[in-house]
């Protein structure tokens, strides 16, 4: 994905084929950031999303994040740029860099399991987790976190978070709703009734 900053061109983009420490990668990156360095039982990263920076058509920097958790990709919703820094969601964790140069200003894990998608709030910003909803500052400081009756995925085609005016509407799996404010407080929760078959006597060892 490619847009325009300022003077820059700014390209985001998966790297499912890049390597750590092989000297075979098709592309060589002046940063790499991977936390499972320091653990020896975390050496394979799960996803691995790119950035490159150019001005006038030359290249002046670029990283690659590679992390371990839930597995993500590059989509509308991935990346966020503004105030000369980038903040983009890799597995459970958001990294904040500066722009140009890509330098690492912080990276927190807001979900257990994955980080799905995050939006603008007010001066913060808002994540979709698979278990949690969370609120946190451009500084990595979290508000609040809400967690629903099941995992922020829904299959029946309704948006699993949308902001409206000054309130959160939210669908979890099983098609609950939730409405909270944007202070995290529940204002309005709605349930989906399933209404499971009950067998006849005689078809229980059906």
């Amino acid at each position: 994905m490619k847009l325009n900053y300022k003077n820059y061109e700014i390209e985001v983009f998966d790297e499912p084929n890049y390597t750590l420490n092989s000297v075979d990668n098709l592309r060589t990156y002046n940063k790499v950031y991977f936390t499972g360095k320091d653990y020896e039982d975390r050496f394979q990263p799960t996803s691995k999303h790119g950035i490159i920076i150019k001005e006038l058509s030359t290249e002046i920097s670029s990283a690659i994040i590679c992390e371990i958790g839930g597995g993500t990709g590059i989509f509308e919703n991935s990346f966020i740029i503004e105030d000369d820094k980038i903040w983009i969601r890799v597995c459970n964790k958001i990294y904040c860099l500066e722009l140009p140069n890509l330098e690492l200003r912080w990276s927190k894990e807001l979900d257990y399991a994955t980080v799905f998608e995050f939006h603008k709030i007010e001066n913060d910003f808002i994540t979709r987790g698979e278990m949690e909803i969370t609120r946190f500052t451009k500084n990595g400081e979290i508000v609040w976190s809400f967690g629903g009756r099941d995992i922020w995925v829904n299959t029946k085609g309704k948006t699993e978070l949308s902001i409206e005016n000054d309130k959160i509407r939210l669908f979890d799996f099983e098609s609950n709703e939730y409405i909270l404010s944007f202070n995290g407080e529940l204002l309005e929760e709605n349930l989906n009734i399933i209404r499971k078959e009950t067998k006849k006597w005689w078809k229980i060892f059906e």
